[in-house]
């Protein structure tokens, strides 16, 4: 297991905010570790542990290790093959679901010669918490980016409905903020999207800081485009000019549809500092809305997948990420 095994880092926030993009940057810091795919499921594993009984026998915890390793975060970056995590069980000093994570995420980053793992898993930002829970001395980056282009992200990534995602968006944004509050600075630090992007020397030493590793120039590269010089080059020297990626949602957005979007969520736009066209509104969707936008976006979500992935096995990868789907759905 790696040195800082202990000292997990979690970037979280709505999907289309950021979140992948931060992570390949501080995956070039040569402390950190971040998985190159979402693992979505240690708050299932968190709510369904006691089903595997005492983890003191080896039997037993060689199985959940077994099991969580396996999932499809995992197997996708170990080339779609199972995995057998090498550990010695009589070094275990405490055989618990947090050391199962972390004998997986240590073996990744062993890979690439890192001290700290982390994961980018969007919606544990829905579940701080239960994550501090496990591992007391977590670090969340909680980055954020105006609901109105998450919402025009998910609409042409992933032909997402745009007031189911800008409710959640919602959601998600006042969950992390207070739960982040209880937290404290020292486990809980936010970022906004449009910040990083214009100035991300300042904002990447701020994140550093946070981290307690030393600020290296490195963060500042990037394979996302959002994180390349004007000229096509790298932003890796320092100089930080980036093409703006943001503000999209004025350009595709219909009056109507803007309207409607912030009657959902104008309110919780205004409080985070978004310039607000038409209403502060703070209506939420109907449960019977919800469910039907939720699998409508199903449906289209597949179709997408399907779109972009031609490898022999998209089939057993489509599967294997809908299993996780549907855990990460079931943790609530």
């Amino acid at each position: 297991m790696i040195k800082d095994a202990d000292r997990p880092i979690f970037i979280v926030g709505m999907n289309g905010s950021g979140t992948t993009m931060l992570a390949d940057c501080l995956n070039n810091h040569p402390d950190i570790y971040i998985h190159k795919v979402e693992s979505r499921v240690i708050p299932y594993y968190a709510q369904k542990i006691d089903q595997y009984g005492d983890l003191g026998g080896e039997k037993v915890f060689r199985a959940l290790v077994n099991e969580f390793s396996n999932n499809y975060a995992f197997r996708a970056v170990n080339h779609s093959k199972s995995l057998d995590i090498p550990y010695d069980y009589r070094s275990i000093k405490q055989p618990t679901l947090a050391t199962a994570i972390q004998l997986t995420f240590s073996y990744f980053a062993q890979i690439e010669d890192k001290v700290r793992w982390g994961d980018h898993s969007p919606k544990y930002a829905l579940f701080i918490p239960e994550i501090l829970d496990l591992f007391p001395k977590a670090k969340f980056i909680h980055i954020y980016r105006d609901g109105r282009d998450c919402a025009q992200s998910f609409r042409n990534r992933f032909r997402q409905n745009i007031y189911r995602a800008i409710q959640e968006w919602k959601t998600m944004i006042n969950k992390a903020r207070t739960d982040g509050a209880r937290a404290g600075d020292t486990h809980y630090h936010e970022i906004r999207y449009e910040s990083l992007t214009n100035d991300p020397t300042r904002y990447m030493k701020a994140i550093c800081s946070f981290l307690d590793v030393p600020y290296n120039k490195r963060v500042l590269d990037s394979r996302m485009p959002m994180f390349k010089e004007k000229n096509g080059q790298s932003s890796g020297q320092g100089q930080g000019t980036l093409v703006q990626n943001y503000g999209k949602w004025r350009k595709v957005f219909t009056p109507r549809e803007i309207r409607k979007l912030e009657g959902i969520a104008g309110m919780t736009l205004r409080n985070m500092g978004y310039e607000i066209l038409y209403n502060s509104g703070n209506r939420d969707l109907s449960d019977g809305q919800l469910k039907l936008l939720k699998a409508i976006d199903r449906v289209n979500a597949s179709i997408a997948f399907f779109s972009r992935y031609k490898d022999e096995d998209r089939w057993g990868t489509f599967l294997r990420s809908i299993r996780t789907s549907l855990r990460q759905g079931r943790a609530r």
